[in-house]
């Protein structure tokens, strides 16, 4: 939760996320709270959080990502952040979840690089 308040300024929310993310955020187990998901929707409101909004193209390389990596059992919110950071040509992205992160070969990296996975608390 530190790394997210940390770096609040620089993410990029795809909209498909933002449920997950302030469920996250208000899990006690994770160190979390209500005020913690509160403050997260606050700053999407007032554009403190940059939220992309996820296009036909981009459904359809999740379709592609949830079929080419079944096996995975990979989800349709990182199966979107994958997507989104190919169309955005990023690099980095920050998760909890990162063994889909290692496993997933995203199209706009050279063969064989994974999407560098940002420190967590």
């Amino acid at each position: 939760m530190r790394f997210l308040a940390r770096n609040w300024t620089r993410l990029v929310v795809p909209s498909l996320a933002v449920t997950e993310i302030c469920h996250l955020l208000s899990d006690p187990v994770r160190r979390g709270s209500s005020a913690l998901a509160a403050e997260f929707c606050a700053a999407i409101a007032d554009d403190e959080l940059r939220v992309i909004e996820v296009t036909p193209h981009d459904y359809r390389r999740i379709s592609e990502l949830l079929a080419a990596y079944a096996s995975l059992r990979l989800q349709a919110v990182d199966a979107c952040v994958i997507a989104l950071a190919e169309r955005l040509d990023l690099r980095e992205v920050a998760t909890l979840d990162q063994r889909d992160y290692l496993v997933v070969a995203p199209r706009h990296l050279p063969k064989g690089q994974r999407l560098t996975i940002l420190p967590g608390d």
